[in-house]
């Protein structure tokens, strides 16, 4: 008699325990699909910023800059050791520096500059001086 009652237990706990492994499994399949739909927009964007990278022409220097070894690095290094170029100061004790830049043509170059607090973008028109560095001035700003 005691088998009797038995066995609808024992089918009644496996049935809830499949119905838990249903919602775990269904759980799981779910965050997968937000994780690959999440991958799936990161690839495409992925793919426009390196489509826009391609399309970009290469920067023709003029020929005292392209007699430099490396002029693109130079002169991005060269603005880098500049930190006071920077048009606005720190604050909460942050350090300004450069974070991106971009050389635009022979003559500008663009970067973003942050302390971890304030941030900005800024323009500067470039040249090459007799001592063979770089002279930078400022041409415009845009504050965050």
């Amino acid at each position: 008699m005691k088998k009797i009652y038995l066995i609808p237990i024992l089918a009644l706990l496996l049935g809830c325990t499949n119905e838990a492994e249903k919602e775990k499994l269904n759980l799981r399949i779910d965050n997968l699909e937000a994780d690959l739909n999440e991958i799936k927009f990161e690839n495409d964007s992925l793919k426009k910023e390196l489509q826009l990278l391609e399309s970009r022409n290469p920067v023709v220097f003029t020929p005292d800059i392209d007699s430099l070894d490396n002029p693109e690095t130079f002169i991005v290094e060269s603005l880098e050791r500049n930190q006071q170029l920077i048009p606005q100061k720190s604050v909460l004790g942050g350090t300004m520096r450069f974070v991106d830049t971009e050389i635009l043509n022979e003559r500008f170059i663009w970067a973003a500059y942050e302390d971890g607090h304030i941030a900005g973008e800024a323009i500067f028109i470039y040249k090459l001086n007799e001592a063979d560095s770089i002279d930078f001035k400022l041409i415009s700003e845009i504050r965050d």
